[in-house]
């Protein structure tokens, strides 16, 4: 059974907002959860076309992969980036295809206030990234020093050069000797543009679930009439 990995990783609840506001190119864990438990069981492969996102998110998504009783595959047709890469380590096996591009890079957090908040924002930011370094570990043949120091780097790598790294385990579609030795293209900004969602967006939405909330309550409300 195929399962969709696709676009801004996202939590639940942004999830929901965003999709009323016309946002479809997302995924969240809850959307894994439903995928897998009507999976039941069965081999899942899971499609990776992702620019990242949320890292809890991804976090989250790579234990339920974890805890599938079944056999999990991922595979990345496009490319798989941030928190993708942490989703997608919680796999069995990962591949890729021979045309995509998977990057892994520090983590980064928004912060505000005096010296004192971004200081132990930048601290906040070193456990995150031994975190991330903790999923990568069980699979990449690098050293924890060595993926640190890729991750410092901030780049996109081929499909072979992950595998040559340990990342992926096998590359599809392609009869070329794995010989890629390029490093990679620098990524500049990020490893995508996710949606902004600002207060007046929170606002509507609530708005507007309180509306369909009270217009069910009025119709329960008639129907015991």
């Amino acid at each position: 059974m195929d399962v969709e990995l696709r676009g801004t990783i996202v939590n639940n609840e942004d999830a929901e907002l965003l999709r009323w506001w016309g946002f479809s190119d997302l995924t969240c864990p809850g959307d894994i959860a439903s995928a897998l438990d009507n999976a039941n069981g069965e081999e899942v492969t899971l499609l990776i076309n992702s620019p990242g996102g949320d890292l809890i998110s991804g976090s989250e998504i790579r234990s339920r992969l974890l805890r599938y009783p079944g056999t999990t595959k991922a595979l990345v047709q496009s490319h798989a980036a941030s928190s993708a890469t942490v989703a997608m380590s919680g796999c069995d096996e990962i591949a890729a295809d021979a045309t995509s591009l998977i990057c892994i890079h520090n983590p980064s957090a928004e912060a505000y206030g005096d010296h004192r908040e971004h200081q132990a924002a930048a601290k906040q930011l070193f456990s995150v990234k031994d975190a991330i370094l903790n999923a990568y570990m069980g699979r990449t043949k690098l050293s924890r020093k060595q993926l640190s120091e890729l991750m410092d780097k901030d780049i996109w790598i081929t499909a072979i050069k992950a595998k040559e790294y340990g990342l992926v385990d096998q590359v599809e579609g392609t009869q070329q000797e794995e010989a890629d030795n390029a490093e990679g293209v620098r990524l500049l900004n990020g490893a995508g543009t996710f949606p902004k969602i600002t207060s007046a967006m929170r606002e509507r939405f609530a708005a507007w679930k309180a509306e369909q909330t009270n217009h069910v309550q009025k119709k329960q409300g008639e129907e015991k009439r």
